[in-house]
């Protein structure tokens, strides 16, 4: 349900896609010719000199002679026409660009891997957590029914003249505080239910957990016990994709400093209702609102900033440093990996050797327990005594718990740091199989 549903991985998953889209964004803003279709009718006056003037958007171009005088009333003028500008030859630029977008599709792909392992893991361990706050529940109802069944005793005693009367009030006073135990257990409870439907894409909702033989079982079968390459793991293959994107920014800059070749050509009509004194243009008196005089243009431009040097080296500067910084970040990655497999591997098998030592624990508490509220009966214990009994048969039935899921979260360390939850969930099913036989 978490990988299906949580947010944050349906957010990276739409990143990845349009990261994957890019690619073909990228090559079409590469090698598709640029293209104008342009109209402009304007009113103007026409007086012109010969000067030069760098273009400026403020200063229009006026072409063609001016009036024999200078005059301030208006002509109209009109043009329509479209151009393409194509750049097919740009000594590997246009491959560069588009590695780069490949490069960054395979980061937001590395990325998204890891925040599916993230989320799952998460709601893994929410389950677990919820699994033991459910454990705390069925174990403080037992022991309020403990001492219920105890306060009855008492009271019995208390009402025959056998026991003094403080004994009832001291039973009924641990009864009260075993409501209360129950009552945070099952606050607990809920908030752990309430956290796990967050985990699972389904915020807001309690939702109800099925233990399956994850309680019973608490020597989990660890198909984790081979030789793990950590440079495959999620986080690993995103510091690789970090790496693979610095190396493709050199790669765009390693082509940039040619000379780029650009294909021009167009069509366009003109007109005007100014006149020259050949009176060559036709139809003066519409031209200036629907072009009539056709033309057409075709040309090559080379365009070479040899001053871009200076930028390229720069910036190779600083690539140079980022893709140094991003391998320091693998191999950083890979060692940290390394150290939590160790951790999560003695942490599995002091887990496993816990779970084993409890039942003897419990069954000792257990026994120290029937045997103090024996004692009771018998008038050689106090009310006091009997209470820690219970209560410490209590605890160690949660610590029990807690020791058995202790196993399965030890396991699921191990399957995070290995970056493969399969093994973990293969587990938890054969334990169920295990249980229902």
């Amino acid at each position: 349900m978490a990988d299906t549903a949580f947010p944050k991985l349906l957010q990276d998953r739409a990143e990845m896609e349009a990261a994957k889209r890019r690619i073909t964004l990228q090559k079409i803003k590469e090698y598709v010719p640029d293209s104008m279709f342009s109209y402009q009718d304007v009113a103007a006056t026409h007086n012109r000199l010969t000067q030069t003037l760098f273009s400026s958007s403020v200063l229009p171009a006026t072409p063609g002679p001016g009036p024999e005088n200078v005059r301030m009333s208006a002509d109209a003028f009109s043009a329509a026409g479209f151009i393409l500008d194509w750049a097919p030859i740009d000594f590997g630029l246009h491959k560069a660009m588009i590695g780069k977008a490949k490069a960054e599709f395979q980061l937001s792909a590395a990325s998204y891997q890891l925040t599916k392992l993230d989320v799952s893991v998460r709601a893994a361990l929410s389950y677990l957590d919820a699994l033991i706050m459910s454990e705390q529940v069925a174990v403080a109802e037992a022991n309020v029914q403990r001492f219920s069944d105890f306060s009855t005793v008492v009271h019995a005693q208390v009402n025959a003249g056998l026991q003094a009367g403080a004994d009832a009030s001291l039973a009924d006073a641990q009864l009260a505080n075993a409501r209360n135990d129950l009552i945070r257990a099952k606050l607990n409870d809920e908030l752990a239910r309430a956290a796990l439907g967050y985990a699972i894409g389904r915020g807001g909702e309690v939702v109800e957990i099925e233990p399956g033989g994850i309680i019973e079982v608490t020597e989990p079968d660890d198909s984790q016990n081979t030789a793990v390459n950590f440079s495959e793991h999620p986080l690993s293959l995103q510091s690789k994709a970090l790496i693979s994107t610095r190396l493709a920014s050199k790669k765009v800059l390693d082509k940039q400093y040619y000379p780029k070749f650009r294909w021009l050509g167009g069509f366009n009509l003109r007109g005007t209702t100014f006149l020259t004194n050949r009176g060559d243009v036709p139809a003066p008196d519409v031209s200036g609102f629907f072009p009539t005089v056709p033309n057409w243009n075709a040309g090559l431009v080379v365009d070479f900033p040899f001053l871009d040097i200076i930028r390229i080296k720069a910036e190779k500067r600083v690539v140079f440093k980022q893709i140094e910084a991003a391998q320091h970040n693998f191999d950083l990655a890979v060692q940290s990996l390394k150290r939590d497999d160790v951790q999560a591997r003695a942490s599995l098998r002091a887990a496993v050797a816990l779970a084993k030592n409890m039942p003897v624990q419990v069954e000792a508490a257990s026994l120290a327990a029937r045997q103090a509220e024996a004692r009771y009966q018998a008038g050689l214990a106090t009310v006091a005594q009997v209470a820690e009994a219970n209560q410490i048969l209590a605890d160690s039935r949660v610590k029990e718990a807690v020791a058995n899921v202790g196993v399965w979260k030890s396991l699921l360390s191990v399957a995070n740091v290995h970056g493969d939850l399969q093994p973990f969930l293969a587990a938890a099913e054969n334990a169920t199989r295990r249980r229902k036989r």
